[in-house]
């Protein structure tokens, strides 16, 4: 490694961990008849079905979805041979019902997390349905972050989490369809998404859930990854790419590449300081014929036009470009939140998103204050994600005919 280079961090990263609070702080099991209503169901599917909170009926009943919405579900479940009550389990992202059957806050959600987590646990289903905006907060606000965003964000999509190892497929819930009286494109949205993840109920996502970091080689010295490039560039092949960089444009004094890593036919990803050697191998790689992928291509070809002089060769696709043509809803096309929806990759920067935002009256970041092995990590995960995101979305659009 070239000396003085990242020769110490001055503040090390720390990955954040949950702060659950306790079932029972919200109060709400002191004004209702079924207070901490427990799940239901034989769930002989291995489905799990997560609604919003009890109503009126179902804390009489002490049974959730056996309202109006219930009813509705009931019979969009019976068209596709699905029995809630014996194929699947119910409960609620709040097990208590709220005052007026007013919507959860988010106090009151998080105060719950830890019932619905362990009912997950307890009955280890295949397949989770989250109907609507408060079920999804609950179970995807700690795999994503703090705002997920609205349920038009996540409806339809069926995500292979990793943890738990469960198909999750977020849609609406069902009182929001009858709100909405007798919309034929919502039926059917709906009703497709019901068949999508019961269509997934016989098996879960993974025999052996994937470590991805694991896949990830870290080097610090230049002149071991240059070796590796131009390994790869000598055996061909497609690789995605992605820079590392303490600003988000490369004009002006001080703009640096400061990482860069490369995923290699989706077999070997390395990640690695932008120094000595390596700058060369890189920059003969960029100029090689070897297809080349990226997550908004424009800004590893812009960084490579400001330092190595030349555009990049031979870019083959474009994750975010392809997101749009599949989905055109707004605020999917990320890397993040393609990784995730795709691959189960959980939001893997949280413990380092302060480095990454410009200062404040600057417009650099602070990325060169992370410890290195951090930085070439997250890298690493970047490019290794955007590779086989690639890839599925080429499944995708195969399938589609597309």
């Amino acid at each position: 490694m070239t000396k003085g280079f990242f020769s110490s961090s001055k503040i090390q990263s720390k990955r954040k961990t949950a702060n659950f609070a306790l079932c029972g702080v919200c109060g709400l099991y002191r004004h209702c008849k079924s207070p901490k209503m427990p799940a239901t169901g034989k769930g002989r599917k291995k489905i799990l079905f997560v609604a919003e909170a009890p109503g009126k009926d179902e804390d009489r009943d002490n049974v959730q979805l056996v309202g109006r919405a219930g009813k509705l579900l009931r019979r969009f479940l019976k068209s596709l041979d699905v029995d809630l009550d014996v194929d699947c389990v119910k409960t609620n992202a709040v097990i208590c019902r709220p005052r007026n059957n007013k919507k959860p806050e988010d106090y009151m959600i998080e105060a719950c997390r830890p019932n619905l987590m362990k009912t997950i646990k307890e009955y280890n289903p295949n397949v989770i349905f989250l109907l609507g905006e408060v079920a999804c907060k609950s179970l995807l606000k700690e795999m994503w972050k703090e705002d997920i965003g609205g349920i038009s964000r996540w409806a339809g999509f069926c995500i292979p989490c990793r943890e738990p190892n469960a198909w999750i497929v977020p849609t609406y819930h069902p009182s929001y369809i009858l709100r909405m009286g007798s919309d034929k494109i919502l039926d059917r949205l709906f009703k497709s998404h019901l068949k999508l993840g019961i269509s997934k109920a016989e098996s879960k996502p993974w025999d052996e859930v994937p470590d991805y970091e694991r896949q990830i080689e870290v080097i610090t010295r230049p002149f071991e990854a240059a070796n590796i490039l131009r390994e790869m560039m000598k055996k061909g092949g497609t690789s995605a790419f992605d820079y590392e960089t303490n600003c988000l444009k490369p004009d002006g004094e001080g703009t640096e590449i400061v990482s860069c890593s490369v995923c290699w036919r989706g077999r070997r990803t390395i990640s690695y300081p932008w120094a000595g050697e390596a700058i060369e191998a890189t920059n003969e790689m960029t100029k090689s014929a070897m297809p080349k992928i990226a997550a908004n291509l424009k800004m590893e070809d812009r960084w490579t036009r400001a330092k190595l002089g030349h555009r990049v060769r031979n870019w083959c696709w474009d994750t975010v470009i392809a997101a749009h043509v599949l989905d055109n809803r707004p605020h999917i096309t990320g890397l993040k939140f393609q990784a995730f929806v795709n691959l189960g990759q959980e939001n893997y920067n949280a413990h380092i998103e302060p480095f990454l935002h410009a200062r404040k009256g600057s417009k650099f970041n602070r990325i060169k204050e992370l410890d290195l092995r951090d930085l070439l990590l997250y890298g690493g995960l970047d490019s290794y994600l955007t590779y086989h995101v690639a890839q599925k979305q080429i499944e995708i659009l195969n399938e589609s005919g597309i």
